[in-house]
């Protein structure tokens, strides 16, 4: 039997309360839990990009359109664009590969006459090319030096002197060692698979000898990395981001712990340097930001900004933090698959700006600045307002996905704005680029799943920063590796530095 229920306004709120509390929490808590459990659902199971559905957007273009009419704006400026050069990987043509077997396949010499019996004539041939596949094969090669003596026992024996190795004293070639580190730091094979994979091949490797052989190639290529440490610092513009990568620590037997590598790329000098570290606090940010001068474009991870605080007035004047777009946008598309149609009008208008920049990928840098301060201003000003308002709005919850998006947004509007002012046009809309020169290390950890010894995280750093540039420079890793070891190896401490990948793309071979 139910209790018959009080007639006292006062009883009956009271009521609620309890009933509330004693089942569960408020609609705006579920919400919350709901929207977590579906952005994690999405993290694990759903797919990473964020594109969408055009119809879902296309309620907020005739919305955003019609404000943009309102408001007529200027002509759009003519953008002088760079003729497109091929990129050097995708310009190499089957006619390019080597022919190493040639099978001639002949008519039977009773078909080579006609049916008169006169002998036909070759007039031409008829060739059929196909691309085939030989595993990698492991080779000797011997190095001999004839030894001269004197008869009369005049001197000692005589013979030329060894070619500086990259292992010393070894009997391993740079091509071997190439072959190592770049299935290891490109490919992310480990060690123990590839020495399993050597052993098919011939006279079989350990684990712990391949491992000498990374410690003494990353030794030999660190001058080049500190060549390339100093071309990002003083590039002007760059673009830092930082992932996380697992390390065995002696001093915490039986468990790994975190470190981090933290990366900066300047897009202008197509340059990447890796730094590893143990922890994410500002320090590594810095340290880099102590010696940097020009642009420092990033996500919205608070260590950047706090380590700019940290700097004296007169290093902090130095530098301008601009913030990433792409990270603005983010949430947006969170609210919106959390089922807030009120995000779609600010994603169309961050379409918009991205459209304009796809539009402007191959101009000069006067012509990009020139365009966004018309047509990209455009939509940055009523982009502006709209968040503004929605930040206003009581019907935006606080704690809801949309307010958290629009206040993202607002606390870095002169950051995200940055690349639209006059004497930016060199800067990108987004940080995006230095999450691409990531990429390799996030595959590397999945497979090799943590740094073996902490004091070993600088080889990472290393060989990511070189093998990173390579691939920027648009040089094969495998050519670069194979000439800069040999050279490294007989190089002095003031000549190391000649031997970059910028060094070997200059060559033009």
């Amino acid at each position: 039997m139910i209790d018959a229920l009080p007639t006292d306004p006062a009883e009956l709120q009271k009521l609620l309360v309890a009933e509330r509390a004693a089942h569960g929490v408020t609609k705006l808590e579920r919400d919350a839990a709901k929207a977590r459990l579906q952005a994690l659902l999405k993290r694990y199971f759903g797919r990473s990009s964020e594109k969408l559905d055009p119809n879902q957007l296309a309620l907020a273009w005739a919305a955003v359109e019609a404000d943009q009419a309102l408001a007529t704006p200027p002509p759009p400026a003519p953008v002088e664009r760079k003729p497109r050069t091929p990129s050097g990987r995708r310009a190499q043509r089957l006619e390019d590969l080597p022919v190493l077997e040639t099978i001639i396949i002949d008519l039977p010499e009773a078909q080579k006459l006609a049916a008169d019996g006169t002998a036909l004539v070759k007039i031409r041939e008829e060739i059929t090319d196909e691309v085939d596949y030989q595993p990698g094969k492991l080779f000797r090669r011997q190095i001999i030096r004839p030894v001269y003596a004197s008869p009369t026992h005049s001197c000692p024996p005589q013979l030329a002197a060894l070619p500086a190795r990259v292992i010393p004293g070894g009997q391993v070639g740079p091509g071997l060692i190439a072959h190592v580190l770049l299935s290891k730091y490109a490919d992310a094979i480990p060690l123990y698979r590839q020495a399993a994979m050597l052993d098919r091949l011939g006279p079989g490797f350990t684990r712990q000898a391949m491992g000498q052989w990374v410690e003494h190639g990353a030794g030999l290529l660190r001058p080049v990395y500190l060549e390339l440490q100093k071309t990002v610092t003083q590039s002007g513009y760059v673009q830092g981001d930082e992932t996380p990568i697992r390390v065995l620590d002696p001093a915490r037997p039986g468990a790994a712990r975190e470190a981090w590598l933290w990366t900066f790329l300047a897009p202008g000098q197509r340059s990447v340097v890796f730094d590893f570290q143990l922890t994410r606090s500002h320090e590594p940010a810095l340290a880099f930001l102590r010696k940097f001068t020009g642009i420092f474009q990033t996500d919205g991870y608070a260590g950047y900004p706090k380590a700019l605080r940290m700097l004296p007035e007169a290093e902090r004047q130095r530098i301008t933090h601009a913030a990433c777009m792409a990270h603005c946008r983010r949430p947006f598309v969170e609210a919106l698959e959390a089922g807030d149609d009120r995000a779609a009008p600010f994603l169309a208008s961050l379409g918009a700006l991205y459209r304009i920049e796809a539009e402007l990928r191959e101009a000069t840098p006067q012509a990009r600045a020139l365009a966004r301060g018309t047509r990209s201003t455009a939509w940055l000003v009523p982009l502006h307002l709209a968040l503004t308002r929605a930040a206003a709005d009581p019907s935006v919850l606080p704690q809801g996905a949309l307010a958290k998006a629009v206040h993202y947004a607002l606390a870095r509007w002169p950051e995200l704005t940055r690349y639209a002012e006059p004497a930016h046009g060199h800067m990108h809309i987004d940080s995006n680029a230095v999450e691409n020169c990531i990429r390799p290390s996030a595959v590397g950890k999945q497979n090799f799943l943590f740094v073996g010894h902490p004091e070993a995280g600088w080889r990472a750093a290393v060989l990511y920063s070189i093998l990173g540039t390579c691939k920027l420079q648009g040089v094969n890793e495998w050519s670069y590796l194979t000439w800069a070891l040999p050279r490294l190896a007989a190089a002095t401490n003031h000549t190391a530095g000649e031997f970059t990948p910028q060094r070997f793309a200059a060559r033009g071979v």
